[in-house]
């Protein structure tokens, strides 16, 4: 069976950095970079025509376009996930970014390694912030965005992986575990997933898992 190729856009107003990794994903198995903007006022059409499974979206300090972009996307073509690329990191500017609907928040500065971790977490539907304290920061800034969610909402492969071991009685922690993340992670998940859901308890994500045949009744 054939490796699944992740369809990537780049709307980043630097050309050098737009250029440096286009040729770094290029030169990765895995990886094909469909399109290129220069910026958030060409992300939308980028999208909505070349239909990326992942973008890589320039914040554009002052203006914060890319914030403005990003909420479009998540609007008209949620299928896309978003990770921002801000020019430096500024305490103010990740909530506002998870708040927008992006998955990952990088930095011009960050190497190509953890880009491409920001988009594989995309990907599952798992949320990433750059740098050393990244993986538990990140929980800090999804409570407001997780409490403001609607029923209904799109259920994603984490969420769904997390749903079926909720369902075949796993706790929080133990699903942490066998999902490889942290507890407080898990916990982000689970309260999304519940909201999602409009569930009350575990056993309407037992029905939710039944009816859509991820387990057996």
């Amino acid at each position: 069976m054939a490796a699944r190729i992740h369809r990537l856009g780049l709307a980043l107003g630097p050309r050098l950095l737009r250029t440096a990794l286009a040729a770094w994903f290029q030169g990765r198995g895995g990886w094909q970079v469909i399109a290129e903007a220069a910026g958030p006022a060409q992300a939308l059409d980028l999208v909505l025509q070349h239909e990326p499974h992942l973008l890589l979206l320039g914040l554009e300090i002052p203006a914060l376009g890319g914030l403005d972009a990003a909420r479009k996307i998540r609007s008209l073509h949620p299928d896309t996930e978003v990770v921002l690329v801000a020019e430096r990191h500024n305490e103010a500017y990740p909530p506002q970014a998870f708040e927008a609907g992006v998955r990952g928040y990088v930095t011009a500065e960050s190497p190509p390694a953890e880009v491409e971790a920001a988009l594989l977490a995309a990907l599952r539907g798992d949320y990433f912030l750059a740098g050393e304290q990244g993986r538990e920061r990140v929980n800090d800034y999804l409570g407001p965005v997780v409490r403001r969610l609607q029923p209904g909402g799109r259920i994603t492969p984490r969420e769904r992986q997390l749903a079926c071991l909720l369902a075949d009685g796993y706790s929080s922690k133990e699903a942490a575990s066998v999902m490889n993340i942290s507890v407080k992670t898990a916990d982000t998940h689970r309260a999304s997933l519940m909201r999602k859901l409009d569930a009350r308890n575990v056993a309407d994500v037992v029905r939710y898992c039944i009816r859509n045949r991820l387990i057996e009744a």
